[in-house]
């Protein structure tokens, strides 16, 4: 069999790095695979994964807008259209592969030429309402299967209807889990006390994951807890809300900005708890990584969390319960709450790439 895959950025977003891990274990295999990238982010550009066609689409600045309608009236198609065409027919494809669903206009191409396509959803309602509802109807009604990445995305997706779903959970590699920093001293580099309880949170600043949310989060911490922020910044202006109020009133906040590679988990890893303050969260894997590394999971009721943390793994807190939140972390700071490492390591490894391809490979017969 062969698939394309369609993607975004190509960048370390969670679905993207999804679609890295399992491409990477598919090398070898029958399963031949190609890879179109709208954006060749850093993720597909440094690391082509072997046995893998990398193909990403050419820069669309200002002259490829203005050309488009002109080439769409002449040729029946865009620029970009008439690229996939090509990759299609050189690939020869048996059926593409939607890696999100925020591609909508590539499902129409593949019904337009009757090639038959699969939407893996990484997705809850706040994308849901970024897409002309037309478009994200079509996607789903006409996809030949529809993979959702938790149990909170399948339930979704079957209360619209979609045809032939099922539950194929984010999973992460933990072969890639390889520590080579010493911890202690990346803490005394930031400057955290010896004393201090680090709590982490990591992806991009914005309102889903809740970056608003940590003042007063930590206004309800005892003084040697200290939350530190694992991801890109903002330039909008909830960022100057969070740094002043952490200045104003000396709160224990530390913004490290994005790590890209192995220094990601060596970043990781200098926390004694990890804390999602997601509004929305369908089934992240830094949860995953921080459990494998034998952190405590807390966080809000946000999404995938919920059918992840188990006893012994840390607690999750109703939706927006921030003084709840807060007494569950001090709960596990002054043991109240006990953790089990053996625990978290054993969930995490349910959702390694090794354990979950088997799944997926199964899935792949209904494709």
């Amino acid at each position: 069999m062969k698939i394309l895959f369609f993607t975004p950025t190509g960048a370390r977003t969670g679905s993207e790095m999804v679609l890295w891990y399992l491409i990477k274990h598919l090398a070898g295999s029958d399963i031949k695979t190609a890879v179109y990238t709208r954006q060749a982010g850093e993720l597909f550009a440094k690391n082509s994964p072997a046995d893998a066609t990398y193909i990403h689409k050419f820069h669309r600045g200002l002259p490829y807008y203005s050309v488009e309608a002109v080439y769409h009236r002449v040729f029946g198609l865009t620029p970009e259209e008439s690229y996939i065409k090509r990759i299609h027919q050189e690939f020869k494809p048996d059926v593409w592969y939607f890696n999100t669903i925020t591609m909508p206009q590539f499902a129409r191409l593949a019904r337009k030429w009757k090639v038959p396509y699969v939407v893996h959803v990484h997705e809850l309602l706040e994308t849901f309402d970024t897409l002309r509802a037309d478009s994200f109807a079509e996607m789903l009604t006409y996809a030949q299967t529809t993979l959702g990445c938790s149990q909170i995305v399948v339930d979704q997706l079957q209360k619209m209807g979609a045809p032939n779903l099922h539950l194929l959970h984010s999973f992460i590699d933990t072969q890639k889990i390889n520590l080579q920093k010493d911890r202690a001293r990346l803490r005394q580099e930031l400057g955290l006390p010896a004393d201090a309880f680090v709590w982490l949170m990591s992806g991009t600043m914005c309102m889903r994951k809740g970056y608003d949310m940590v003042p007063d989060l930590l206004q309800h911490l005892p003084k040697n807890a200290y939350l530190v922020w694992l991801g890109s910044g903002s330039e909008y202006g909830v960022s100057y809300y969070l740094e002043e109020r952490v200045k104003r009133e000396g709160l224990n906040f530390i913004a490290l900005g994005a790590k890209g590679g192995q220094d990601y988990y060596d970043y990781l890893n200098i926390c004694d708890g990890f804390v999602l303050t997601s509004r929305e969260d369908p089934f992240p894997l830094v949860m995953i990584e921080s459990a494998y590394l034998q952190k405590p999971v807390v966080g809000f009721n946000s999404g995938g969390i919920s059918e992840f943390v188990q006893p012994g793994m840390g607690e999750v807190a109703p939706a927006f319960d921030i003084p709840k939140l807060a007494d569950i972390m001090q709960k596990i700071m002054n043991g109240s709450i006990v953790i089990d490492k053996n625990v978290l390591r054993e969930r995490a490894l349910t959702f390694d790439v090794n354990r979950q391809l088997d799944n997926w490979q199964k899935l792949l017969t209904k494709f």
